[in-house]
């Protein structure tokens, strides 16, 4: 069911991937203003991200499968390390949940650019931006497995004539089974001030 599934969301990301809209197409979710939530699910069920069986590397050059990453909850976006617009408004807004909320929250930014983020350059980035390699994974995967993660996330992106990539701004909160319980779609204070909420509230 798993994999039909996600052939059906690739599908669709690739039929709408040039669109500017941000609407969420995530599984077992319902819409509210782009905050979304799922809140129940079995563990490890049919809508659990970490049934996806790819390979990916993190800043310190350690291989991991996501489903490593299960026990705690992940705060999960989609960026690059060159960009200089949205992503480092991403960071910032992950930062500040990270300061706001449980200590036990762990945090994973997937590359949409693996053929730039190499290891080293990850590394020199989680340096520069602070993120301590205990509760923050940066990874690069291969292109494909990016556009997986994209689609079963609601992210659209593309990759623009100078190399920059555009892309939906959207930050998830997955739980301990990597089932989507939340997403703060946008930036800004106030969207991050209601995620907050939410992790404290579970």
């Amino acid at each position: 069911m798993m994999t039909k599934f996600i052939a059906l969301l690739v599908f669709g990301v690739l039929l709408v991937g040039c669109a500017t809209e941000e609407t969420p197409h995530s599984p077992a979710m319902h819409a509210a203003n782009g905050m979304v939530l799922n809140s129940d699910t079995p563990a490890l069920g049919d809508y659990s991200l970490y049934q996806v069986e790819s390979q990916w590397t993190n800043q310190m050059g350690d291989q991991l499968t996501l489903d490593s990453l299960s026990g705690a909850i992940q705060v999960v976006a989609l960026t690059y390390t060159s960009c200089e617009v949205s992503c480092p408004r991403i960071v910032a807004d992950m930062k500040r949940i990270r300061s706001k909320t449980s200590s036990d929250n762990h945090f994973l930014l997937i590359s949409l650019d693996p053929e730039r983020d190499t290891v080293q350059k990850m590394a020199d980035y989680a340096a520069t931006q602070d993120l301590d390699a205990n509760r923050w994974n940066l990874v690069r995967g291969d292109p494909d497995d990016v556009l997986e993660m994209a689609a079963l996330l609601g992210v659209r992106f593309r990759k623009m004539a100078d190399g920059e990539y555009a892309h939906s701004n959207i930050i998830t909160i997955l739980d301990a089974q990597g089932t989507i319980l939340y997403q703060q779609q946008g930036l800004g204070s106030d969207l991050t001030d209601k995620t907050i909420s939410f992790l404290n509230g579970i």
